[in-house]
């Protein structure tokens, strides 16, 4: 085992297979988090021929969806997804290794910060294929080839599909550009680096140049984030985020935390610093935005590991009990994600009814994948129409949109049950739907967790 360990090829066998192989279990679980199924729609949608908010509107950049839209052609279903996120988590897991030795020399440091990106992935949303952990994949590859001499060009392509994945990335770009020109002591990495950062987004201008929507491009994937981050957010929303990051990543965070402390370690947690700036940015502190800071937390155990004395003991015993938080709270995650899949259950019995057409209005939108029947609205996430937050985002009308999409006279109408309570929903949403269901609906069946509404047949 120790030869094995200390071969030059087993991280980059051995950590990608061990992401692969935590997550095969629960490969065709249909939803772990809302915005993963939106992502996978609109990947469905471009390669039906409609560009990224043509068909779908959301607001992040293309990055996610040329993602999802590759591992479409690799897996079946929402496999993709999944397949997606383990790999890239695995990839993850040896830049982060990577990145350990690069700064310590020390094998055993190194491997330590490859396994916890492992572990603390689990967390925070982690299982689901969340935007951060493909943003943050690219930002720790962009700070490896700093550190290791790669051409400018090469760096700053990571930190643009960085970008173009999330534009919070752009917190982090400058201590990557930092590092790049104090490792080379010239101008002319960090000009290539800048170069290869717009790359990316300049493809994504031209593409929709080319088709005539680079208006919707901006309106959508630009001004929309200005206007989300202006949407107030509810009391509490910060101490409930810090409080859960505390509970969960506490340990990591303190330890890296403490790097600043030592000559030669305090750039990671610097690093840490930017990427938390990253994940606050939003101001709604969901779990998952946390997943930015998963390549300085990981990276910063290894290295304070490296800092402890040269006992195996000591060092094996420390870090046990510096995960232990994280990989309590993973092992959570899992066991749910190993739970029963209701919303399959859901999207049986959507197709036992052979409808054909269905609006979901505050249940999963992957149910719309799941039945192979396509949305009414561009809006496919619910929480745009039924929500009470989203609808100055995307700035449409929630009560015409519905309306409209009521017009249609869809077969089928799926709703939550029980609803979200007034703290998500929009009640005035809700009455106007709950009037139309009243006046033309009838309930067809009762899967778990939801409420099948079918059209009458008069």
């Amino acid at each position: 085992m120790k030869r094995l360990l200390l071969s030059p090829l087993a991280p980059a066998l051995l950590l990608p297979l061990a992401a692969l192989a935590l997550r095969l279990p629960y490969l065709n679980r249909a939803v772990l988090d809302w915005d993963e199924s939106l992502y996978f729609l609109m990947a469905q949608s471009w390669h039906a021929g409609h560009l990224p908010y043509t068909a779908v509107w959301d607001n992040k950049p293309i990055g996610i969806y040329v993602i999802f839209a590759l591992f479409q052609y690799l897996a079946p279903g929402v496999a993709a997804m999944r397949l997606a996120a383990a790999l890239f988590v695995g990839g993850l897991s040896l830049t982060s290794f990577a990145l350990t030795l690069t700064l310590t020399g020390e094998r055993l440091a190194a491997w330590i910060s490859g396994i916890a990106v492992l572990v603390c992935a689990m967390a925070n949303d982690g299982l689901s294929a969340n935007t951060e952990l493909f943003m943050a994949s690219f930002t720790a590859l962009a700070l490896l080839g700093a550190l290791r001499g790669w051409p400018g060009l090469v760096v700053g392509l990571c930190l643009g599909c960085a970008f173009m994945v999330k534009y919070v990335a752009i917190t982090e770009a400058p201590l990557v550009l930092a590092v790049l020109a104090l490792r080379r002591r010239q101008v002319a990495p960090v000009a290539w680096a800048i170069l290869g950062a717009a790359l990316p987004l300049l493809a994504a201008i031209a593409l929709y140049a080319a088709a005539g929507q680079l208006p919707l491009w901006f309106t959508c994937s630009i001004l929309a984030n200005f206007r989300r981050a202006a949407v107030p957010i509810p009391p509490g929303t910060a101490w409930w985020g810090i409080s859960t990051q505390l509970i969960r990543w506490g340990t990591l965070y303190a330890a890296t935390a403490l790097l600043a402390a030592f000559r030669g370690t305090r750039m990671v947690a610097l690093w840490l610093a930017l990427a938390l700036v990253g994940a606050s940015a939003a101001k709604y502190f969901y779990d998952h935005y946390f997943l930015q800071a998963l390549p300085p937390v990981c990276v910063g155990l290894g290295l304070f590991i490296s800092r402890l004395p040269r006992r195996v003991w000591l060092r094996v015993a420390a870090t046990a009990a510096l995960l232990a938080p994280p990989a309590w709270a993973g092992w959570q995650a899992y066991r749910w994600a190993l739970s029963p899949d209701d919303v399959r259950l859901d999207a049986a019995a959507i197709t036992a009814l052979h409808p054909h057409s269905l609006y979901v209005f505050d249940a999963q939108p992957i149910l719309y994948a799941l039945t192979g029947l396509p949305a009414p609205t561009r809006y496919v996430l619910p929480s745009v129409i039924a929500g009470n937050r989203l609808a100055p985002v995307a700035q449409i009308n929630p009560s015409a949109e519905l309306a409209r999409i009521l017009a249609t006279s869809p077969q089928l109408i799926i709703r939550r049950d029980p609803p979200p309570g007034p703290d998500w929903a929009n009640e005035a949403i809700s009455d106007q739907l709950n009037a139309a269901l009243a006046a033309r609906y009838h309930v067809a069946a009762h899967p778990p967790g939801a409420v099948l509404y079918q059209l009458n047949s008069n």
